[in-house]
């Protein structure tokens, strides 16, 4: 079943939730702490630029 089929075979309204509140709570705080769903940190110092040319033999 799908949540939505579940709902509507039980009769619950729409935004009835489909886990227990704690574990929610649970799995958002877990998420939290690996940083998830957050853009990564732009460095500090920018990354040195790469070098392009072909190195010249002596």
């Amino acid at each position: 079943l799908t949540p939505d089929e579940y709902r509507a075979k039980w009769g619950l309204p729409a935004d009835y939730p489909m886990v227990a509140p704690n574990y929610a709570a649970a799995r958002s705080a877990l998420a939290k702490t690996m940083g998830l769903g957050r853009k990564p940190k732009e460095s500090e110092t920018p990354a040195p630029a790469k070098r392009t040319g072909k190195k010249v033999a002596a």
